[in-house]
């Protein structure tokens, strides 16, 4: 058979007529000179290392080379090269035969007559050394592995690409050739059973599988159950226990003792990840668990700083980088053309993403209704009693529709995170899909009719007159006599001008002038928003005043601290009255009365060296919506 004619496979010929990877590149080219002439004749492809052979050796050498395939040494005169792939090749052709050499031990050096290079090996001496390449496999950067077995039981060559799956596989046909020795796997199960008290059935199985179907034993190996793992542990110490007592220790004996130790440290290395896999997913059990309890809506942030039953954290138990991964698949799952079982939220008022259980969603919304039922109707309440205090009316209270909008509008700010769930799409297809659960969902928590949102005087169970009614209420009896109210706010009007000026004259009064601003209704308005957003439950305007003065102003001499009030009060008025000069169109807002507030404090030598800074800004912002609020 002629060979080829390319210069790799002449090259690979040559090293294995040498035995040798190491080629002295002048006796190559008269090899190949010789080898043209005889060829030749009966394949013109040879011609052409009749010709210029140098010239052309050294070009197809080049890319040889560039291909990782050769490498150039200058350790002679002429020059050498080195087939890299000469020893790997030995290593794979010898383990070609694995199931003929299954009583043999494993290939080495010496049974393969050969010198690997220093530099072209790794060498695991040690159970950590293999599992360290077991756990990282790519970081192998050398063609070829040197196991080290203990107590002298010699060294094996194997390839990084065969562990753990061939070099295993490899093992256990090693260990079935044990087992179909006379009287060996009787022998196995009297030793073993002992330690696997009431597994007995399970051993004898084991044993026979082993004989009969070797390589599946692999998949079970991989998978770590604690049956199996606890199987090979006893299996492969006996084994080794057993062989390391014989005074004369014959080849199959060491191919055993082989077999046996790679099996050991696999295994384990197996039972170790299934272990790991089995914390991972209890921690993530738990995770879902934590979503499933109130308040339901979750940022990144606090699922970062999920707690397990036993207080520690679970970010531990999983990485950051499998906490992503499991996110991402719970919110991109598909599943019967279902959404996913974690939604994302978006929230019109914040910038935070938030995460929520499908199956918690209605239950949340429900929450939400309820607790909103309270603020909405405690906010309209309030608001309409002032109104109806001052003799004055808004659309609103009396029309069913405007109504509704208002409803609509007064939930936006109070109850962003419903209004943001409700307004997403999403929503409906959450809803139909756990209306057509077993169970569906409870009438108490119908918040959708014929597939469209019900009316928020609905959602709320807040009904226009009842409210109104309410408002009534908290005042005096006769603002519920319709003409009474009526005459006292026609004159109430009429002599509204004079009243202003009278109080702007006031000694000490904690007003300011809004003359100036044509829009001071719309002034007050806002203003009862923003003390409505500040004061809390329980507190008046003058109380929570109070009691933030009492916070930031800790001087021990009373005089002295009502002096300081009193300072900042004049302070207040008076940066608030150039405000109002400069800008006639000027509506207060939250933000803008809290920048106000911050910017009167570190301006002022004396109350920028104070502390309780949060106090003295809420306490300047409080008093500047009182100053609104005065100003009828």
């Amino acid at each position: 058979m002629v060979p080829e004619t390319d210069l790799y496979s002449i090259l690979i010929a040559y090293a294995n007529k040498n035995n040798s990877p190491y080629i002295e590149i002048d006796a190559f080219l008269e090899h190949l000179e010789k080898s043209a002439k005889k060829f030749s004749k009966d394949s013109p492809d040879w011609n052409k290392w009749t010709k210029d052979k140098s010239v052309k050796f050294w070009s197809e050498m080049t890319t040889l080379v560039d291909d990782g395939k050769c490498e150039l040494l200058s350790d002679s005169v002429t020059g050498k090269v080195y087939l890299s792939c000469y020893y790997p090749e030995k290593i794979r052709e010898a383990y070609a035969l694995a199931d003929e050499d299954a009583n043999l031990p494993l290939p080495s050096e010496e049974s393969l007559w050969i010198a690997v290079p220093k530099n072209q090996v790794k060498h695991l001496n040690s159970d950590y050394d293999i599992l360290s390449v077991l756990v990282e496999p790519r970081n192998i950067d050398v063609p070829i592995l040197k196991i080290g077995f203990p107590d002298d039981f010699g060294f094996a060559l194997v390839l990084p690409g065969m562990v753990p799956q061939q070099l295993t596989e490899i093992a256990l046909l090693k260990i079935r050739n044990y087992l179909r020795r006379q009287g060996n796997k009787e022998y196995v199960y009297h030793k073993i059973a002992s330690q696997l008290q009431g597994k007995e059935a399970f051993l004898k199985d084991q044993i026979e599988q082993l004989s009969i179907k070797t390589f599946d034993q692999y998949r079970a190996i991989a998978d770590g159950g604690e049956l199996t793992s606890a199987f090979w542990a006893h299996f492969c110490g006996f084994i080794k226990n057993d062989i390391r007592k014989k005074n004369e220790k014959l080849s199959m004996d060491i191919s055993v003792f082989q077999a046996a130790h790679i099996l050991e440290v696999v295994s384990g290395h197996f039972r170790s990840l299934a272990m790991k896999r089995l914390e991972v997913e209890t921690a993530f059990k738990n995770l879902e668990s934590q979503l499933a309890k109130p308040p339901y809506l979750y940022t990144m942030d606090q699922i970062l700083k999920f707690s397990g039953p036993g207080g520690g954290p679970l970010l531990g138990q999983y990485t950051s980088e499998e906490l992503s991964e499991w996110i991402k698949k719970q919110i991109t799952g598909d599943k019967n053309n279902e959404l996913p079982a974690l939604l994302v939220v978006k929230i019109k008022t914040r910038d935070d993403q938030y995460f929520l259980l499908k199956e918690k969603t209605i239950l949340l919304c429900a929450r939400l209704i309820n607790d909103g039922q309270i603020l909405i109707k405690r906010a309209i309440t309030k608001q309409w009693s002032r109104l109806i205090l001052d003799f004055k009316a808004e659309p609103a209270m009396s029309d069913d529709d405007v109504f509704e909008k208002f409803l609509a509008g007064t939930a936006e700010k109070l109850c962003p995170e419903l209004m943001s769930i409700l307004a997403d799409p999403k929503f409906i297809v959450v809803y139909q899909e756990m209306e057509r659960k077993e169970n569906g969902i409870p009438s108490n928590m119908r918040i959708l009719y014929n597939g469209r949102l019900l009316p928020y005087s609905s959602l709320f169970n807040i009904r226009r007159k009842e409210i109104l009614q309410e408002a009534k209420f908290t005042l005096p009896f006769w603002y519920s006599l319709p003409i009474i109210p009526a005459l006292i706010g026609f004159f109430k009007e009429l002599f509204r001008t004079k009243k202003k000026e009278a109080k702007q004259t006031a000694s000490g009064s904690e007003q300011v002038n809004l003359e100036e601003a044509d829009h001071s209704e719309g002034i007050r308005m806002a203003a009862e928003e923003i003390e409505f957003d500040i004061v809390p439950s329980g507190f008046t305007i003058d109380s929570y005043l109070d009691e933030l003065a009492i916070r930031w102003s800790r001087l021990i001499d009373r005089q002295a601290r009502e002096n300081l009030i009193e300072d900042v009060k004049f302070l207040v008025r008076d940066q608030l009255r150039r405000r109002l000069k400069v800008d006639r169109q000027f509506k207060p807002n939250r933000e803008e009365l809290k920048q106000m507030a911050y910017n009167m404090i570190i301006h002022n030598p004396t109350l920028s060296s104070m502390g309780s800074r949060d106090s003295l800004i809420l306490f300047i912002e409080l008093f500047m919506v009182k100053l609104f609020l005065n100003n009828r």
